[in-house]
């Protein structure tokens, strides 16, 4: 074997080779979970009509539909201190940037729509200048400012409030439509008729409707209501396919299977303070019968599912039935593992004069899918969690080891200390050396002709300090020297260790696992800050 494969020594490791190792892989992992992750992720997402025949008359609408983001601020944890409150309010900002900024990179949609609860108290009682700041981070997160592409938003539970609670603001409702638009509205987009209603006030007047034992037929409707707003719309004719956007999911039965995507559970009728799980069924009824529509989407439930509901008469499109998707919430802290999102391609066809006019494509002329983020909660405590123990369990060992290997070496030699020659190394002419040195300190000669006794003890020296026995661990040792004619003489006495020098070996330990511990988070932690600004910003 070669010499320098002898010497080689693979335990225990060198001090850099530990903090060095353990960096590198702390960079490594943050790069990985911070930045990798989320493209690694959304690799495999892709807009459902990738799979469509070209066509030279074919037109394309794609639809980015987010639902509850629900921005978090002081109020959303309330049994938090205030240190935790910021640092988890700094995290699912983060988390909500990353995870926007890498969905419309890659998708590059023609049209967002948010599903309602943006915020999640911009229905509490607050100041002008509060609940403006709070929008303005709603908008600072998405980017929306920048953003050139169409943006429509839904009210929630979150931004309006459900029912009558002294916490729910009285201008909830202004504030709102005041930076996100009207409450019910629709647009067009590929030729396909959009709907966006306002489920709180539907479901605020069908308390109030079914109260006074009101059909919805006979009800006379609020004026600017949901109600009024959805008859005004099915007293004229609609040829294109409708789609309608809705925060509050459609009723359905009890049982009622929400597909093998859903986390756990299912989708049920019940309500609580300021929120309400499904439209009752009079109403679910009141809007598929008066709108048919093609397509729905809900929100609020956070999880995704998948329920058809079957209508009295063929919608514009052909279908007997109406697909609703309830969308994943876009936040990491709404109690699912993995949030998401939905896309939706409206398909229309124009005619070959290239005229004005578009005609919808022959079914299927709606097509969806969800995609899904990274476990983001999952990483920090199964990942992070874990490796940060890990760190600390190994820096800790390796410093004690470190220690406990010095105290040894201390014990079998001090330095500055050379080690007792001897009797039979010591040679005559030494020793009376040391007796004449002793004899000159003293201002004397040296002669046969002294008149100092040989037989008298010299007098007893300064100690020379403490010294340490592995023989006796945890205690130290005192040591006295004094010459008798032709040798010199030394008497130990092991006394115990002191508080002092116990403390001296305490604080190495903990001072050197300190210094490592920072020496390695440093860099990962810089590495956290550039990916963080790197994947928000370029």
């Amino acid at each position: 074997m070669p010499g320098y494969l002898r010497n080689l020594k693979p335990w225990p490791p060198s001090h850099n080779l530990v903090v060095n190792g353990l960096r590198a892989t702390w960079i490594i992992v943050v790069l990985w979970y911070e930045v990798c992750t989320f493209d690694h992720v959304l690799h495999d997402c892709q807009w459902p009509d990738i799979h469509q025949p070209d066509a030279p008359n074919t037109r394309i609408a794609r639809v980015l539909v987010v639902a509850d983001p629900q921005i978090a601020d002081h109020r959303s944890y309330p049994n938090r201190n205030f240190l935790m409150k910021a640092l988890g309010q700094f995290i699912i900002d983060l988390n909500l940037r990353r995870s926007w900024h890498s969905t419309i990179n890659r998708m590059q949609p023609h049209a967002v729509v948010f599903l309602g609860d943006l915020m999640d108290n911009g229905r509490a009682t607050m100041s002008n200048s509060e609940y403006n700041a709070y929008a303005a981070r709603f908008f600072d997160i998405f980017n929306l400012r920048n953003l050139s592409i169409p943006t429509f938003f839904l009210p929630g539970n979150h931004d309006l409030g459900l029912g009558d609670e002294f916490s729910f603001s009285l201008e909830a409702a202004t504030r709102y439509t005041s930076h996100f638009g009207p409450l019910n509205h629709k647009t067009t987009i590929g030729n396909h008729t959009v709907l966006f209603i306002n489920a709180i006030g539907l479901v605020e007047e069908d308390v109030a409707r079914a109260d006074r034992g009101y059909s919805y037929d006979n009800w006379p409707a609020v004026a600017g209501g949901s109600v009024e707003f959805v008859k005004r719309f099915s007293g004229h004719e609609h040829t294109s396919p409708i789609v309608l956007f809705t925060h509050i999911p459609l009723a359905r039965p009890f049982d009622a299977n929400c597909g093998p995507l859903r986390e756990r559970g299912t989708i049920r009728q019940g309500h609580g303070l300021g929120y309400q799980n499904t439209l009752s069924n009079e109403a679910s009824q009141f809007l598929l019968r008066s709108l048919g529509p093609s397509l729905i989407f809900s929100g609020d439930d956070h999880d995704y599912c998948e329920y058809s509901h079957p209508l009295p008469f063929p919608s514009a499109s052909g279908s007997t039935a109406a697909r609703e998707i309830t969308v994943k919430s876009f936040s990491m802290a709404m109690g699912i593992h993995r949030p998401g999102f939905q896309l939706l391609s409206l398909i229309s066809r124009v005619p070959v004069m290239e005229t004005l006019t578009q005609l919808p494509n022959s079914p299927p002329s709606l097509l969806d899918t969800p995609c899904f983020l990274p476990d983001q909660l999952g990483i920090y405590l199964n990942i992070y969690l874990p490796f940060i123990l890990l760190s600390v369990l190994s820096l800790l060992a390796f410093n004690a080891h470190r220690t406990l290997a010095g105290g040894k070496t201390h014990t079998h030699r001090q330095p500055g200390v050379s080690p007792r020659p001897k009797h039979s190394e010591r040679s005559p002419s030494r020793t009376n050396n040391d007796y004449e040195l002793y004899q000159r300190s003293l201002g004397q000669s040296v002669s046969e002709d002294s008149d100092e006794d040989p037989m008298l003890l010299l007098p007893v020296t300064k100690p020379a300090g403490p010294t340490y026995s592995s023989k006796f661990r945890g205690r130290s040792s005192s040591s006295w020297v004094f010459y008798l004619p032709g040798r010199r003489r030394r008497i130990s006495l092991s006394l115990p260790y002191s508080k002092a020098n116990r403390r001296v070996h305490e604080v190495g330990l903990l001072r050197g696992f300190f210094s490592d511990m920072v020496g390695v988070a440093w860099p990962p932690l810089l590495a956290f800050c550039i990916a963080a600004w790197c994947t928000t910003h370029v």
